[in-house]
């Protein structure tokens, strides 16, 4: 008797374990929408039929960038100095030749000086030996000393007052401060950037391309870009495929055309979609889709009734949707009424 109840409470347990295994494999529902049609019990469908065609679908990749500016320029210092006065901050548009940062100019102030004296002593000079000279009291090799004197005067001087006028700088082109870079006190020294300038005028969107895409970009193809920061969005062509790819990310660069707007400023975060061609698949209205569960479903019309079909959906393009799986052309989707 006890052997009969071991076998009976084993056989129960056999089977509790097979039915467990069955409903892990999928092959019990109790309930689930199982894959394939599902009619729709009830009155003739209502509602657009919609037959399905095979159609051309575009391919994009989507990539990420930024706004840049090529014109972006490093204002340096050209002389040493302490820096007296700043003219501008980020931000401040200027003008070719606005001032932009003074340095201190005493030490060049006092070289101008003394260059100055200097000239005015062998300008004196010159003017006597010309004279003496013509009038046979000296010779032409003293002459010629003296006027060679008088010569390097006058290029001291010009070689002091443009160090001088190196101690204010000023802008090199139209543009806006991007950068301000040093503070009143500091010490400038030559080939030291001071302020940052770029040109609003002049923006490009840049993007960094997977290598294996190489192929597919060209220049010319019009890529599809946005800034969410401001909300901006532009069809803009491919400028500039760079030919040298980063070797730490296998990526290349790709920039669009210039663009102008005053919203965007260089370094904000973009988006690039790139054109790489198309494909052949199917294309149904974002409408017809419906959300079951966690499952997409469409309506699929049979004769004079519907039945609900799972798909398996790809890209949104617009207010379409690629269709990846369960549906084939021919069939009949309906629509909802409008």
């Amino acid at each position: 008797m006890a052997n009969k109840k071991k076998i009976i409470g084993l056989s129960a347990l056999v089977v509790g374990a097979i039915l467990f295994m069955a409903w892990l494999a999928g092959l019990l529902h109790f309930g689930k929408i199982a894959p394939g049609l599902a009619p729709l019990a009830g009155a003739p469908p209502q509602g657009r039929v919609l037959v399905v065609q095979e159609t051309e679908i575009p391919r994009n990749l989507e990539v990420l960038g930024a706004v840049i500016s090529p014109s972006l320029a490093q204002v340096s210092s050209q002389v040493p100095g302490r820096v007296a006065k700043i003219w501008v901050e980020a931000g401040t548009k200027v003008k070719a030749g606005d001032p932009l940062v003074t340095l201190s100019a005493a030490e060049f102030q006092a070289r101008l000086n003394q260059a100055q004296a200097q000239l005015k002593q062998a300008a004196a000079d010159y003017e006597r030996y010309q004279f003496l000279y013509k009038e046979g009291a000296a010779s032409p090799q003293e002459f010629g000393a003296m006027e060679a004197r008088y010569k390097t005067a006058r290029a001291q001087v010009a070689e002091a007052a443009t160090l001088k006028g190196y101690t204010l700088v000023k802008a090199p082109a139209a543009g806006v401060v991007a950068e301000r870079r040093v503070a009143v006190g500091d010490l400038a020294q030559p080939g030291q950037s001071l302020v940052s300038l770029y040109n609003p005028d002049r923006l490009q969107i840049e993007g960094e391309v997977n290598d294996s895409y190489r192929e597919q970009v060209k220049v010319g193809e019009v890529a599809h870009v946005t800034v969410p920061a401001v909300q901006f969005a532009a069809d803009l062509p491919i400028a500039e495929i760079f030919p040298i790819s980063a070797a730490g990310s296998r990526t290349f660069k790709v920039r669009t055309e210039m663009l102008k707007n005053p919203a965007l400023t260089p370094g904000m975060f973009a988006r690039l979609s790139l054109p790489l061609g198309s494909t052949r698949g199917l294309l149904i209205p974002q409408a017809a889709v419906s959300t079951v569960g966690q499952l997409t479903m469409v309506k699929v019309v049979t004769d004079k009734t519907a039945q609900l079909r799972q798909v398996k959906l790809g890209r949104q393009i617009g207010n379409k949707v690629e269709v990846l799986a369960g549906l084939q052309a021919g069939d009949r989707v309906l629509l909802p009424e409008k």
